[in-house]
């Protein structure tokens, strides 16, 4: 069986689903999820649209409503996503949203709103590895390298990615003026090719270390 055909069968297999029952809004919204990942976007832009208007229950509106966030902000309309994000209320949907919010102004490098939004999410879920991380991110590109680290080891504790390891030794070579540490290395043994692939960001940041000591 192709790819493709894989694809189709999933998405007609989901379409079933709503035909047979069309009063669960978590059928539209796992079919919007696939038509998501497939990058057909203006199609799951349209069924939730159109299914939103079938509810009338707050908690099936906003499962639709954080799903269609989702599509604008894969698309790469981060605006477009926080205008639906910050209308949810259900509370469980509401800590996901506040994420995805911050991640959203982080994309467009909107720092402040972000660690904003950020903050709200992490105290709705303090351990959450996918926030913690984020924090690490706005403030390293707030240039707050101790802050950074502390939300970096956080999420550290419950996640280990080739981008968090190699961003927390980005923190360290900020912090300790040395080359080479032990993030780099593990962040290396993941994934070589997104080690080499992100190496510039190093040679800037040497770049600057070494134009900060001349300063002196």
């Amino acid at each position: 069986m192709t790819e493709d055909k894989k694809k189709q069968d999933i998405v007609k297999d989901l379409i079933d689903k709503i035909d047979q029952n069309p009063q669960e809004a978590e059928n539209y919204y796992a079919l919007a999820t696939v038509l998501v990942k497939q990058q057909s976007f203006d199609q799951a832009e349209e069924l939730l649209v159109k299914a939103r208007g079938l509810f009338k229950d707050s908690h099936s509106v906003d499962l639709l409503t954080y799903g269609l966030g989702n599509v604008y902000y894969e698309s790469g309309l981060y605006e477009k996503a926080n205008v639906e994000f910050q209308t949810i209320k259900d509370a469980h949907l509401k800590k996901d949203a506040n994420l995805m919010i911050a991640q959203g102004y982080y994309a467009q490098s909107q720092y402040k709103l972000a660690f904003a939004f950020g903050l709200t999410a992490l105290e709705q879920n303090p351990h959450d590895a996918d926030t913690n991380e984020l924090m690490g991110d706005v403030n390293l590109a707030l240039g707050d390298a101790p802050r950074a680290q502390k939300y970096y080891d956080a999420a550290l504790e419950n996640k280990n990615t080739a981008k968090l390891l190699f961003n927390r030794g980005v923190v360290e070579m900020t912090l300790t003026k040395k080359k080479t540490n032990i993030y780099f290395e593990q962040a290396k043994k993941i994934d070589k090719t997104y080690f080499e692939s992100s190496k510039q960001r190093l040679i800037d940041i040497d770049k600057l270390l070494s134009e900060s000591k001349e300063d002196v």
